[in-house]
């Protein structure tokens, strides 16, 4: 019996510089039964090209172009196109360790389930052209339901966290996808996205396989200057509280609580770093939303628990009132 197929959806937009580190990564898999889509978003460079190029050496390859409509945008089109019962996505600048699909499939089929993740490793840019994976074959994996799934997105172990929420270190069955889509015109659309993935399937393998390469590049959304924007990413946490409120689950509402505090600091406390030219009216924004958010938990004590504990939300309190005071 053949193989099941995986969509690798692939949106691009002016990276010209990694292109060719990813599609490498990608092409030289040890699961062969790829369906490849590169989903040039309008890029002005010779991203394009690079695609065409690569193309006519591997029959694998689809290329759809189209004017500039943002990540969320193209990562739709892949859906949309995809042939297989398996789907993943890559960052155009990230690269993937050489087994990267033959784990996640593994993963999947052996266990019945619907989404597989591994861990991912940040690389230096400069690191790029001679960067190798680790071939350490131990690991360990965690089995998790709907719920346990969603718990760890807000878990208090940031790293834990951002490894659950992202889209692209996962491998998932396309009929998740049946009814949902990515945010056109929103940034965070991981945010927005990964726990309704989550909330649907039956079960999600997570490996501590460091098999994705997150490449930390100077000019990337992340690492630009202060603006409004960066408010932008409190409507998903408020999708969040919705959620979990409907489901009437108050441990997810409770850790959603915290990680929506943990986020209010860390905006905070990048505004008060930057040299950006409105701060008044961000502060605002931010005191208001989180004097809507802080609830303590019944059992907090303000004088005897200890400001290092990071779990608390009254660390998160008194951090924010901390910085509020230093600088209002």
């Amino acid at each position: 019996m053949q193989s099941p197929k995986i969509s690798v959806v692939v949106p691009i937009y002016n990276v010209e510089k990694f292109l060719p580190f990813c599609l490498d990564s990608i092409v030289k898999q040890t699961y062969k039964n790829l369906e490849i889509i590169l989903v040039d978003d309008g890029s002005t460079d010779s991203s394009l090209l690079i695609c065409k190029k690569y193309a006519t050496h591997d029959n694998r390859i689809k290329i759809i172009h189209h004017e500039n409509h943002g990540l969320s945008y193209s990562r739709n089109r892949g859906i949309e196109i995809a042939s297989s019962e398996y789907i993943s996505f890559i960052d155009a600048d990230d690269i993937i360790a050489p087994n990267f699909y033959e784990h996640l499939l593994h993963l999947l089929l052996s266990n019945d389930a619907d989404i597989s993740e591994c861990a991912f490793i940040k690389i230096d840019e400069t690191d790029l052209p001679n960067y190798t994976f680790s071939t350490n074959s131990q690991f360990e994996c965690l089995t998790l339901n709907s719920i346990e799934a969603l718990n760890r997105i807000h878990n208090d172990n940031l790293d834990i966290c951002v490894n659950s929420v992202v889209v692209w270190n996962k491998l998932y069955k396309i009929n998740l996808f049946k009814d949902i889509r990515y945010p056109v015109g929103k940034i965070h659309e991981d945010e927005y996205t990964t726990y309704k993935l989550f909330y649907k399937a039956k079960k999600v393998i997570s490996s501590n396989k460091q098999l994705y390469g997150y490449v930390q590049r100077k000019s990337s959304i992340m690492n630009k200057p202060f603006s409004l924007s960066r408010l932008d990413a409190l409507e998903p946490y408020d999708n969040y509280m919705t959620f979990f409120k409907n489901l009437g689950d108050t441990y997810l509402i409770n850790k959603c609580e915290r990680r929506y505090l943990r986020l209010l600091v860390l905006i905070l406390t990048e505004l008060e770093a930057s040299d950006f030219d409105n701060k008044p009216y961000v502060r605002n924004v931010l005191k208001t939303k989180f004097n809507e958010i802080y609830v303590p938990d019944a059992t907090e004590n303000f004088s005897t628990k200890p400001a290092n504990m990071l779990q608390s939300k009254t660390y998160y309190y008194n951090k924010f009132q901390e910085l509020l005071k230093g600088n209002e």
